[in-house]
């Protein structure tokens, strides 16, 4: 009897980025060749005077049914302006997301506040700013069908805040993860994004569950985040984290519960920073200090929980890291980790 051999799939092709920077043009012919980059869709210029050079790079994603564009830009404080092209428009949604801290320092008195705006390509507008990154979302009319009607023409705001901020980090999150999606998930990409925008632009019941997972992965994130920046902390719990994605306890919980909980998450990913601390052979700090820092009162219980996740002490994790041969921090957890691939949740809603 023969046995048949299952051909394996080749895995999809991750997709890739184009990328334009007027970084290796001569200084004179900078800021043209990044006006004739933008003038299929804005008619761009600098009051102030073209001289100086105009050091930009545009990073572009074509995920097939929407376009996602990373613009850096000069931090030299000069005014840009711009305005749509009046001729042959395109007759596309854009999404802009400015001021999230992924640029340098623009010289002000203060820094911005983030903010999403959205217009239409195809109808008139005049814009200003100093930007120095900025996030672009473009999408066809068709991508949304009704989706997006009564939101008015022209040009609109997102406040940051409540499903407008979950845009933002959507956009950041999605900007984070495509160089790991593949070819084939585009689809799913395309669609979840839709559901996003959707949702947030003109929220409605049925808008909101059909955007459910991707603004739970989103909430994740954010999630990750806070959990981050307040691990050292005794008093961080539910109730903070809670306040801070801005929703219930009940649905923190029910967001929670394929991680075994809220606390049991925080719990892991304490130990986890202890781990990557203590792999670390330049960090000379004592164990029971790190343990400290990171809300563990109790040495012995720290070891205990340690031990416990990764099969190895403390003690043996710094060893193994002074000698050469660091140990493992993958952890023994259920129902998955916080931080799981972006493009596999994006798979599921089409599952």
């Amino acid at each position: 009897m023969t046995d048949v051999v299952e051909p394996v799939s080749a895995p999809s092709p991750l997709i890739q980025p184009i990328v334009f920077s007027t970084a290796a043009l001569p200084a004179r012919s900078q800021f043209e060749a990044w006006r004739n980059l933008m003038s299929p869709v804005i008619d761009f210029d600098v009051p102030d005077g073209r001289e100086g050079g105009f050091p930009a790079e545009q990073r572009v994603w074509d995920v097939g049914g929407f376009a996602l564009t990373r613009a850096r830009m000069p931090a030299d404080g000069r005014l840009r302006v711009w305005q749509h092209i009046r001729k042959n428009p395109l007759d596309h949604w854009c999404f802009v997301l400015v001021n999230d801290g992924t640029g340098p320092a623009v010289p002000s008195s203060r820094p911005e506040p983030r903010q999403i705006f959205f217009r239409s390509l195809a109808e008139p507008f005049d814009g200003a700013a100093r930007d120095t990154s900025v996030l672009t979302l473009y999408a066809p009319r068709e991508l949304f069908g009704e989706g997006l009607m009564g939101i008015g023409r022209g040009s609109g705001v997102i406040a940051d805040v409540g499903l407008g901020a979950l845009l933002g980090d959507y956009f950041l999150n999605l900007e984070k993860r495509l160089p790991g999606v593949g070819v084939a998930d585009l689809p799913q990409v395309v669609e979840a994004t839709r559901a996003m925008i959707a949702a947030c632009v003109r929220p409605s019941m049925e808008r909101v569950e059909v955007a459910h997972d991707a603004i739970v992965a989103t909430l994740m994130e954010r999630a990750r985040v806070v959990i981050r920046q307040n691990l050292g902390s005794v008093t961080f719990g539910p109730d903070r984290l809670a306040q801070a994605l801005g929703v219930s306890r009940s649905k923190l919980y029910r967001m929670f519960e394929p991680f075994g909980g809220v606390a049991r998450y925080v719990h892991r990913q304490r130990l986890v920073a202890a781990h990557s601390a203590l792999s670390d052979v330049a960090n000379k700090t004592p164990i029971i200090q790190i343990a400290e820092a990171l809300g563990f009162s109790d040495a012995s219980g720290f070891s205990r929980a340690f031990k416990q996740e990764f099969g190895h002490s403390p003690s043996e994790a710094r060893l193994a890291a002074v000698v050469g041969a660091p140990l493992p921090s993958a952890m023994r957890r259920a129902g998955g980790d916080a931080g799981a691939d972006f493009g596999e949740m994006l798979r599921r809603l089409c599952a």
